[in-house]
Formats: C-alpha cells, structure tokens, sequence
C-alpha cells in the first residue's frame, strides 16, 4: 500500500479548493489546459496563464480548444523554427526526400514568412505556446 506524504495531501486540498472557488466556465478552462498542456501545474501557473490568454481574446474552453496548437519547452527563435520543422514534417512527409533537399529547408524563414501569418506563439513561464490566429 503507497502512502501519500503530507505535503502531496496538503497540496491537492490546496488545488481542489482554488479549483472549487472558480465558476463553471472557468473550471472547464482550466480542465482543457490541463488536458492539452504539459508545463503549467500549480493555481498560480493557471491563474496567471489565463490571465495572458485573456489578453489574447480568449476566455472559454471553446476558445482555448480552437486556438491552441501546441507547446515546446524553452523560448526563442531555435523554438519557433522547431515547431516549423514539425508542423511540415506533419504536412508534407519527408521521409522519401532526399538529405540533400530536405537539409537545405530554413525552417526560420518558413515560420517568419509563412506560418506566422497563421500562428503567434506566447511565452508562458519559459515555454512557448503556439496559437492559430484563425478560426
């Protein structure tokens, strides 16, 4: 039998109360950031992620479940040229393409002259968070 420390249960009381004095809207919001993201694990880290997300227009699970794309741990330009590389290699396969083509790709410039019209990142304690602009 795995006993629970006293600071995890001290802990989850803390949680289950802030998350019980939300309202209803704002309880789904935090369940579908807790779904969908991976960084963001104390009532501080959520209260303070919806805060910036409120400054970006949106305030609902809904909203949140439409614009949200993804997270990658660490900011910067290495990091939006990361989320580039993946969100082609998700669209077009390069599998077959040979090094040579495939290696001549600058992922930098496809995100600064493609998929930032489409996207914005925001960072969030360290991290970046990718958005579609569009819905």
């Amino acid at each position: 039998m795995t006993t629970l420390s006293p600071a995890f249960v001290a802990s989850s009381v803390r949680f289950e109360r802030w998350y019980d004095s939300k309202d209803a809207d704002t309880q789904d919001l935090i369940d579908e950031i807790a779904d969908r993201t991976y960084f963001i694990i104390d009532e501080a880290e959520y209260d303070a992620f919806i805060d910036e997300l409120k400054d970006e227009g949106i305030t609902t699970a809904s909203e949140f479940e439409d614009r949200f794309y993804g997270e990658l741990e660490g900011v910067g330009d290495h990091v939006t040229t990361k989320f580039t590389e993946e969100f082609c290699e998700d669209l077009y396969p390069t599998d077959d393409m040979p090094d040579l083509y495939r290696h001549a790709i600058d992922f930098e410039q496809v995100w600064y002259q493609h998929l930032r019209y489409d996207f914005y990142d925001m960072e969030f304690k360290g991290n970046t968070y990718f958005f579609h602009r569009h819905v």
